[in-house]
Parts: structure tokens; C-alpha cells; sequence
């Protein structure tokens, strides 16, 4: 079965970091898709689900026009439990972050994160 990790940031500079990182460790392994905001991922994860692709894994920035990361990350702990999920973010409201308690939230990373220590974490989250 076909595997997708999905990155979602309105920031294309950041999208494009990303998808150099992710594209020398799962490039092999995972489809590689992009959105800019939580509602473009929202209707790429549609798109894969109905060509029976999984998405293991969702990284996410949580400040976005639109959808914030923490809604985005609520939305698929309910349709897609399995799904696991990491934050990466400038800002951090203690409030928003209260909702993820009980999610799939692996890890929030301030930025810049560290690369190595990211990718250590999505290696342990889609295997």
C-alpha cells in the first residue's frame, strides 16, 4: 500500500526546506505532498484517501491564514486517528495548544528547528 507524509505551511521558503529534508530520507519510500494552508491539506488528504493512500504522517505550522495548525491536527485526530502529527511554529498560545492534549500530536518544534532531531522523530512516526 502506498504511503503519503504531508507538509502544510503558508511560508514557501519554509515548504521548500522541508521538501529537501524529507526528499533525501523518504523520496524512496513515501509520496511527498504540499499545501499552504490546513484547508489545501485538507482536500490532499481526500485526494489520498480515495486512491487508497495512508498518510502516516502530517507536519504542520500552526500560525496560517484560514485554519490554524491546531485545528488542522484536531480535524485529523477525529477522520484519521492514525495519522500521527508534528508542530512546527514561531508562536505558541497556551490556549490553542490546551486542545492538543488529547490528539496526535507528537512533538512541537520551535523555529528553526533542529533538522536531524526532526527527521529522527518522522522516521520513528511512519515506521
Amino acid at each position: 500500500m502506498e504511503k503519503a507524509i504531508i507538509c502544510v505551511d503558508d511560508e514557501k521558503s519554509i515548504l521548500s526546506g522541508l521538501e529537501q529534508q524529507l526528499r533525501r530520507e523518504f523520496a524512496d519510500e513515501f509520496i511527498l505532498e504540499f499545501a499552504q494552508s490546513g484547508e489545501e491539506a485538507m482536500s490532499v488528504l481526500d485526494e489520498l484517501k480515495d486512491s487508497n493512500i495512508t498518510v502516516p504522517l502530517v507536519i504542520t505550522d500552526q500560525k496560517m491564514p484560514g485554519m490554524k495548525g491546531h485545528e488542522l491536527i484536531g480535524q485529523l485526530a477525529e477522520t484519521l486517528p492514525s495519522t500521527k502529527c508534528i508542530m512546527l511554529t514561531g508562536y505558541t498560545d497556551s490556549e490553542d495548544m490546551k486542545s492538543l492534549s488529547k490528539s496526535n500530536l507528537l512533538k512541537c518544534f520551535n523555529k528553526p528547528w533542529d533538522n536531524f532531531v526532526l527527521m529522527r522523530l518522522a522516521k520513528q512516526a511512519v515506521s
